[in-house]
């Protein structure tokens, strides 16, 4: 059963080991390495590797709306997709 999962959006794959130690039973990346999923394995943790331009488009629309709120800025968003 999961019950705490740890996030790192992009190449966030090699903290794994720190998830684990932090007591997540999941992890979600945007990138995955052979080295990951050995740690997975071995430690016992869920590994969802989701897409790095995936992982990361929420973060930089949400960083985008603050901005906005913030200083007052007017902020547009063009999704570009990632074709890798």
């Amino acid at each position: 059963m999961i019950k705490t999962i740890g996030i790192c959006s992009g190449g966030g794959q090699g903290y794994i080991d720190l998830a684990f130690e932090k007591g997540c039973d999941a992890f979600i990346s945007g990138e995955i390495s052979e080295q990951t999923t050995h740690s997975a394995r071995e430690q016992g943790i869920y590994y969802f590797a989701c897409g790095h331009h995936a992982t990361e488009r929420d973060g930089v629309k949400a960083l985008g709306e603050w901005l906005a709120v913030e200083y007052g800025l007017d902020v547009e968003f063009i999704d570009i997709d990632n074709p890798a």
